[in-house]
């Protein structure tokens, strides 16, 4: 959700901007004001574009829910975009899209006397959230390395290999080659992950396996880890959607790992 600083609506798409820049500069760090909007009477917007394009989630974004008091009609947006190219989320690099049209959102006051906006309905919306496995690679061999040293083993490579299982659902199986001092090993860490309709994600099945001393240790070193994993899950995007519901979810990898969806108002 939107969380504008104020406890009176903008007047102006002037002063919406101005409020929406801020608002996101709260969450984010970017090196840009990243609204920018075409009115046509507001508050009735032509276009409403944010672009998060390289900004970076700030460790302790402000978070706001709507009061007790009923939302009531804010703005009317003919075409929403969002696009987010290297969005970096805590350790992990994401590209992020989401288009939608005729999109109607709502206003109502948080209890610290702010605005919260959100989506109360859109048509034809459109999110595709991709990561490449290159990226989450270099993740997970940064984990690994960081953890193994303290104990003296070596993380020399790591791969990943991802399969889907289904729409919704997809194993993961990371490959990775540890040495301390002389001797050398293979380790071999699975798992599954799962994607739910609100795109949050679950990882599951969790194991570690190798053959010798060193695996044994390196399993011993990474299983703590594995083990906090187990069962948690991952919201991949939290959305101002309202009353909109994802449909047609679908997590597929490949080139990439891609997760797309479309919303659309309850009827």
């Amino acid at each position: 959700m939107l969380l504008l600083k104020t406890a009176t609506f903008p007047s102006s798409a002037a002063e919406l901007t101005r409020l929406l820049n801020e608002c996101l500069r709260q969450t984010f760090i970017v090196n840009a004001d990243p609204t920018s909007l075409h009115e046509d009477s507001y508050p009735h917007l032509k276009e409403l574009n944010i672009s998060l394009d390289g900004a970076r989630l700030r460790d302790n974004p402000p978070r706001s829910s709507p009061g007790s008091s009923a939302a009531t009609p804010a703005l009317l947006v003919d075409r929403l975009t969002l696009n987010a190219s290297a969005l970096t989320l805590g350790p992990a690099t994401v590209d992020v899209s989401l288009s939608a049209r005729t999109v109607q959102f709502i206003q109502a006051p948080s209890d610290d006397n702010a605005i919260v906006l959100s989506i109360d309905n859109a048509i034809d919306g459109k999110i595709e959230i991709s990561a490449s496995p290159s990226d989450l690679e270099a993740l997970i061999a940064k984990i690994a390395k960081s953890e193994a040293g303290k104990h003296g083993v070596t993380i020399e490579s790591v791969q990943l290999k991802l399969r889907s299982k289904g729409s919704r659902s997809l194993s993961a199986e990371v490959n990775l080659r540890a040495r301390k001092s002389f001797f050398s090993a293979s380790i071999r860490i699975t798992g599954q992950l799962d994607l739910d309709e609100e795109l949050n994600a679950r990882i599951s099945g969790l194991a570690c396996t190798g053959d010798g001393a060193i695996a044994t240790l390196a399993c011993g070193v990474l299983k703590p880890h594995l083990q906090k994993l187990e069962g948690r899950g991952f919201p991949l995007m939290s959305l101002p959607l309202g009353e909109i519901r994802l449909r047609d979810v679908q997590m597929m990898a490949g080139d990439e790992l891609s997760v797309t969806a479309e919303f659309g108002s309850i009827t």
